[in-house]
């Protein structure tokens, strides 16, 4: 599946605004700003039931899961280097380590007040049981957006990628539904995730344009 060669490219903007963007998020929920629009949200998919949507939610749980996409990762990691992309490998590792990190330390620094038990549908089907003190950012959606998103970049099917998308944005409602996240917590997942993958991606060969022409032999 991993077919795509050439993929790494100029992604500083990306990742300055994907991680300025994460700070702003992370800082307007501990603020509270987004409280009303949370609450709005998440109550109206409480009053949403629907047995596809909880198959849809059990399963989008599953793959951003730590163990889940610890396997994936390193199966995704092995066939880069197999083709002989060792460089590329470790930065998905070492991006999916360190924001896993940072997630970590933004749910004990981040003063979002957590979902309510009674809004929860089912707990997540996880063998390691970590409650940090606060929800904020999403984990299971910073998971996914690394580990699908790479596969989306490494794979030029067209049909495939609008799948991924589909499953991204199918993973972003279900956190919200089964109630186990604010919406902002999500939206903070989603904004880490894309900067770990623009950090992942980023080009370290120099850029044509920068080198210096050689000059003419006389």
């Amino acid at each position: 599946m991993i077919v795509c060669e050439g993929v790494r490219g100029d992604n500083r903007l990306i990742l300055l605004l994907s991680t300025a963007a994460f700070l702003v998020c992370s800082a307007a929920a501990g603020a509270g700003l987004f409280r009303r629009f949370d609450v709005l949200v998440l109550d109206l998919a409480m009053s949403t039931d629907s047995g596809v949507l909880d198959v849809v939610g059990l399963i989008t749980s599953l793959v951003g899961g730590v163990e889940f996409v610890a396997v994936a990762a390193i199966a995704l990691s092995a066939g880069l280097l197999v083709q002989g992309r060792g460089s590329l490998a470790l930065r998905l590792l070492v991006a999916i380590l360190f924001t896993g990190l940072v997630e970590l330390a933004a749910k004990t620094v981040v003063p979002q007040p957590p979902v309510s038990e009674d809004a929860m549908r089912a707990p997540d089907p996880s063998l390691l049981d970590v409650s940090p003190p606060y929800p904020f950012p999403s984990g299971h959606m910073l998971r996914a957006v690394l580990l699908l998103g790479a596969i989306y970049i490494l794979w030029p099917s067209k049909p495939g990628r609008v799948a991924l998308l589909i499953f991204l944005a199918a993973s972003a409602a279900s956190r919200v539904y089964l109630g186990t996240h604010w919406p902002s917590d999500v939206v903070g997942g989603a904004l880490l995730g894309i900067a770990g993958l623009a950090w992942t991606f980023q080009s370290t060969e120099p850029s044509t344009a920068s080198m210096p022409r050689d000059s003419k032999q006389t």
